[in-house]
């Protein structure tokens, strides 16, 4: 049986009828007439034969709750390409939705004076190593001083960053791809005039693909980063995966975490935003399987099971709801084998002795 957080309705609803019954019953009238003072007389209870229970033995077994909450997918990366130059947009050279390879083009700009750029860099550069050379024969002769080395130096080294940049602006007319992507949109039309910075396109990396979700605060505690994971897509299609983040910010409307995780996506078919199941499998422990007509409640409201112990007494024992169904109940925080009591466990209480007879 798996556990499913979802079912917290469920159990607050088991609690709630137990909480009717109890009122109802007035089972605990004892413990009020304790609580009162009432010293009226009272008839010695050894004096009684043992109370008539039925039991059930049941022994722990190796329960693997998890977690499991609606989430969606999202691309693993994603990015706004943006203009690093001023130009007029010349070519788009793919359509939305196509996946595109790192480093290929994707929108070609006007070159305009560009290339003349270069060019004129270029000169200014061959210029400034001539006078550079000339500075620094003068100056080992002691016919110039240190200051015009210097100086000559120094337009050197500016001929040459304006000649890389100018480099660099002629390479920008084509915008290129960072990585594999796909074209989720254009910002652009062929003819559109661009400053410096301008949006061109968005493209989103959906190898690998994630599947995000949010946990609650006490589920966060105990999930790791790198703990293997499930996802449910819509189609009923189950892929294995990994938790790669937890965010360490909580949600300031819900108190929830999110939480990412990694599947493969190879064929691309998985698309963004799509919803999808995260179940994180928690760590096993013993547990019981318990009809949920078989639980009490205490005076305080604690909830739990009355049981017999190995001499014939009624103990209560408080338990951990752990998941369930319509029929039964998954507890924990019990030893490792018990016996239940399932008929007359309303008419007994802690401490009182009792003949059993086990259920087949």
């Amino acid at each position: 049986m798996k556990l499913k957080f979802s079912s917290s309705v469920f159990i607050a609803a088991t609690i709630l009828a137990l909480a009717a019954i109890w009122l109802l019953s007035g089972q605990f009238s004892s413990d009020a007439k304790k609580s009162s003072g009432f010293t009226g007389n009272v008839e010695d209870k050894t004096s009684l034969a043992p109370t008539k229970v039925r039991v059930l033995n049941s022994s722990a077994f190796s329960y693997k709750p998890e977690i499991q909450v609606t989430g969606e997918t999202q691309a693993s990366r994603e990015i706004v390409l943006r203009t690093q130059i001023a130009g007029k947009v010349k070519q788009i050279n793919s359509n939305k939705g196509t996946l595109i390879s790192a480093g290929k083009s994707i929108i070609k700009l006007e070159k305009e004076d560009y290339p003349d750029k270069v060019k004129e860099a270029e000169a200014r550069v061959r210029q400034r190593e001539l006078e550079f050379a000339a500075a620094k024969k003068l100056t080992k002769k002691g016919f110039r001083s240190e200051t015009k080395y210097a100086e000559s130096l120094a337009n050197l080294q500016q001929a040459r960053a304006m000649q890389k940049k100018s480099r660099q602006n002629l390479i920008n007319t084509d915008i290129l791809s960072p990585f594999e992507a796909i074209i989720s949109d254009y910002y652009v039309e062929k003819g559109d005039v661009l400053k410096k910075g301008d949006p061109v396109a968005h493209m989103i990396d959906l190898e690998p693909v994630l599947i995000k979700a949010f946990i609650s605060e006490k589920h966060r505690l105990v999930i790791k980063p790198g703990a293997i994971a499930y996802g449910i897509l819509m189609n009923g299609t189950k892929r294995t995966g990994k938790i790669r983040y937890i965010s360490p910010i909580a949600e300031k409307n819900t108190r929830t975490f999110k939480v990412e995780m990694e599947i493969t996506n190879e064929d691309k078919k998985i698309a963004q935003g799509i919803t999808a199941e995260l179940i994180i499998p928690l760590p096993s422990q013993p547990a019981h399987r318990i009809s949920a007509a078989l639980f009490s409640l205490t005076s305080n409201g604690e909830l739990g099971i009355k049981v017999v112990d190995g001499n014939d007494f009624v103990d209560f024992l408080p338990v951990k709801i752990l998941g369930g169904s319509d029929k039964e109940v998954v507890v924990g925080g019990l030893p490792q084998t018990l016996r239940v009591i399932t008929v007359g466990q309303g008419f007994v209480q802690s401490g009182d002795k009792v003949q059993t007879f086990t259920e087949n």
